[in-house]
């Protein structure tokens, strides 16, 4: 075997090498990336059986890449919820904004920055930053910030389930605005007050995979780790919910699929693997895509700097000159000694 042959062995095996470190760094997101495909696997062999309510489960859906008609989810909504459906699935289908509707919502904000209820301004508020709508930003959040109460949670009065996903998608609208240190100290709290509440297994409250699937969502969206950590057990225990077909069930001890497990699961592993959820990916790019080259560009460079190094190292190895005295040189050596 010609050294020529011997040092192209060792480059293609640096670099299978490097791939591979590359490859079970990120094995995790690889993991979430294999629930979302299996979970629009089921939607593509029961598109038929779509709920046709729920916001997320269109955003989740136009985020996986499917063409979904907006028509029935628009329905009994009114006041800012419409609106603000309205905008952010215009903006999900990359239609552009109507400038009526959002200079109409931007003008229901009242004079204490809320948009009727706590949930409708969150709401509100992830639709106009959205579409880049001028509006009394500052207020809303101070708006949000003033109902949340000394245990961290906001003053909802509803169900533990219910305060539970008040909680993350309040986290959800104020992600934007962490850098203010009021604002991080709101969500810290709410973090905190999460951990403190979780349940031994890694659910919440009741145990409904739609509470899960939507805390995990708001936590890896503020940039929270749901693969290791005090959050580890989330993801891993969310898809004890799955059934053999990729939908989820409301409990584990139930057999039928839930289109709003089955929707915000989609929502919760979009996040983990990408670390944007729908409504995240829209507030900071106007749009969802399935898939953009800034995406992966962390990923790509990393994996080019770990290769490139990798080769220039066997290279100086391979090219070092060899400290070798010939027979020669050693005899004299010897006879001078």
């Amino acid at each position: 075997m010609t050294k020529l042959i011997q040092k192209a062995l060792i480059v293609c095996l640096t670099v299978a090498s490097a791939l591979l470190f590359t490859v079970c760094s990120t094995a995790e997101s690889t993991n979430s990336a294999y629930e979302t495909k299996s979970i629009e696997n089921y939607y593509i062999a029961n598109g038929d059986k779509l709920d046709g309510t729920l916001l997320d489960e269109y955003l989740a859906l136009v985020y996986s890449g499917f063409t979904v008609s907006p028509d029935s989810y628009l329905q009994n909504r009114e006041g800012a919820e419409l609106l603000a459906a309205d905008i952010l699935m215009n903006a999900a289908s990359g239609k552009a904004a109507d400038a009526e509707k959002t200079a109409k919502l931007a003008s229901m904000q009242s004079e204490d920055g809320s948009f009727g209820s706590f949930n409708d301004t969150c709401l509100a508020m992830i639709a106009l930053k959205t579409s880049n709508t001028v509006f009394s930003s500052e207020k809303a959040v101070k708006y949000i910030i003033s109902c949340q109460d000394e245990n961290g949670f906001f003053n909802i009065s509803g169900s533990d389930n219910e305060d539970i996903e008040t909680a993350a998608l309040a986290l959800e609208a104020l992600e934007p605005y962490t850098a203010s240190t009021e604002v991080y100290n709101c969500v810290k709290k709410t973090v905190e007050r999460l951990n403190e509440i979780q349940n031994e297994d890694g659910s919440f409250a009741d145990g409904s995979c739609a509470t899960l699937a939507k805390v995990t969502a708001a936590l890896s969206d503020i940039g929270e780790n749901t693969n290791a950590g005090i959050w580890k057990k989330m993801p891993e225990l969310l898809v004890t919910y799955k059934n053999s077909d990729g939908s989820y069930r409301k409990y584990v001890s139930d057999t039928l699929a839930d289109p709003e497990s089955t929707a915000e699961a989609l929502c919760a592993f979009h996040s983990v693997a990408s670390g944007s959820s729908p409504l995240k990916k829209l507030m900071h790019d106007g749009k969802l895509s399935s898939f953009e080259l800034s995406d992966i560009i962390p990923f790509l460079i990393l994996y080019g700097v770990t290769v490139a190094g990798a080769i220039a190292f066997w290279i100086y190895i391979l090219t070092k000159k060899k400290n070798e005295r010939t027979l020669e040189e050693a005899k004299k050596a010897y006879e001078l000694s």
